[in-house]
This record gives C-alpha cells, structure tokens and sequence, in this order.
C-alpha cells in the first residue's frame, strides 16, 4: 500500500489534458445546435439535428472503436518506430476503407434512408446529411492521428491542437450565421481538412509518416468508395420504384460493387480485411466442432 506522488503527478499531467480536450470537443460538438437554435427556426434546427444524428451512427461509432482500439495496440509497439509505423498504416488503411465506403455510401443513398425511416416531412435533412456525410468521414483519421500523439506521450500536443483547431472553426460558426446552415456545413468540412493537416503533421512528425504519405495510402480507398458511391447515387435516379424497395436495391448494388471491386484491383485494405473475417469464421466453425 504505497502511493507514489511521483507516479501521480505524471498520470495527472497526461489525463488532465485529454479531459480538458474531451470537454472543448464536447462544448463544440454541441454549440452548432445553440448557434442553429439561436440565429435559425426550430424547423431548421430539427433538420439539422436529424441529419447529423444520421451521420454520428456510423462515424462516431467507428471513431470509438477505433481509438479504444487502435489506442493499447500501437502502445504496445511505441518503442520500435518501423514496426509502429507499420502498424499505423495498416490500421489508418484499413479503417479508412471502412469509412469511406459507409460515409459516402450514406451520402449516396440520403434520400431513400430519410423518406423510408422517418417521412417525407424530413426531406430538407437530405442535403445537410449529404454535406455531413463528407464531414464525418474525416472523424476516424483524425482520431487515430490524435492517438498517435497520445501513444507518444505527448497529451500536451494534444491540447495545444484542440484549442488551435476550435478557434479556427469560429469563422466557421459567423459564416454559417450569415450565409446559412448549408455555407456553414460546407465550412466544417473546410474546417475539418485543416484539422487534418494539423494532426497529420504533429503525429507524423513523431513516426516519419507525413501527411503526404497518409494521403497516398489513403487516396486509392477514397476513389474507390467515390466511384461506388457515384453509381449507387445515380442509380437512384433510374430506378422507378418507391423509396424502400430503391433502398433495398441500392444497398445490394453497393455491396456487390464494394466485393467484385475489391476482388478484382486486389485493395490491400480489402484483402485485409477479408483476411480478419475469415480467420475469424473459420475459428468460430472450428469451436463449433
């Protein structure tokens, strides 16, 4: 039973600046619905809430997996920098695929997803999901650059960006007041490439992975899962059938582009992850037995 004051003061350091950052990101993740709710109607407001709701399901949900994951991994590797590096673009490229294709793939099927769950009362959130869509599917690369920081040790970094990157984002918050709640989106998104090129640049500092190198290994997942999204969104158009069944469709045509594509250009990304669900199946068959 022995308390270490020493031990103490260095945990503090290093827990009292993330809990700080979690509070700024917390007040700015909610201060859009104030700004919406003070300067804008409360029709505007619910749009704006059930859109971004719609938008939080899959990225935020993969943003938290992924930095309570990704978070003990990469620590256990923090003192061989070519095996972290290597662990690191595995982990950014494979969840970037992940993101990619269910972000732009929501974009593309907004409309149905709205009209079919919640009425046609709700068409105005389209758009605003949309824009989002594009928001959201920066928030898991930016969680895994910030964890890097905190694998490192450095919370300190960690704060010093939180607060650089929310004070950028008030001629965000005036611009939207001024010129709309879609300006504003279009803002956030503006907003959250620079965010990136802040975190990338500190994190890969710190392991020899610049932002330029992400982008790279990133990039092929990206058009991937714009290509995909492009013909899922405008297959939509084609399709004369009501909303649910062209959901249906729409979804299936997706999946099947995202498996024979990935297939045939051999995604390393893809096959990884193939690699994981089919290790993991053929485990479960052999318990089964």
């Amino acid at each position: 039973l022995i308390f270490s004051k020493k031990s103490f003061f260095e945990m503090f350091s290093f827990g009292s600046k993330l809990l700080i950052s979690g509070l700024i990101n917390t007040i700015y993740n909610n201060i859009y619905y104030l700004i919406i709710g003070k300067f804008f109607s409360a029709q505007e407001l619910g749009f704006y809430a059930k859109s971004n709701h719609f938008k939080d399901i899959p990225s935020q949900n993969i943003n938290n997996i992924i930095s309570r994951v990704s978070y003990p991994v990469l620590a256990q590797m923090q003192e061989d920098k070519v095996k972290l590096k290597s662990g690191y673009k595995k982990i950014i490229k494979i969840t970037m695929f992940i993101t990619f294709i269910l972000m732009v793939g929501l974009a593309a099927v907004a409309e149905p997803v709205i009209i079919t769950l919640i009425g046609e009362k709700w068409r105005q959130s389209v758009v605003y999901l949309q824009l989002l869509c594009f928001v959201g599917a920066m928030y898991p690369l930016h969680a895994l650059n910030l964890n890097m920081l905190n694998v490192k040790g450095r919370s300190d970094l960690f704060l010093n960006l939180e607060i650089m990157k929310k004070i950028l984002a008030v001629p965000t918050i005036i611009i939207g007041i001024i010129w709309g709640i879609r300006i504003m989106i279009f803002g956030m998104w503006i907003n959250s490439l620079i965010a990136y090129f802040l975190n990338s640049y500190y994190s890969g500092r710190l392991i020899n992975y610049p932002m330029e190198e992400q982008i790279n290994d990133i990039l092929p997942e990206l058009l991937l899962a714009l290509f995909i999204g492009g013909l899922v969104f405008f297959s939509g158009w084609l399709l004369p059938v009501n909303y649910l069944p062209k959901l249906i469709i729409q979804l299936v045509l997706g999946t099947i582009l995202v498996l024979s594509l990935g297939e045939l250009f051999k995604f390393e990304s893809y096959m990884e992850i193939k690699e994981i669900v089919t290790t993991r199946l053929l485990r479960k068959k052999n318990e089964v037995r």
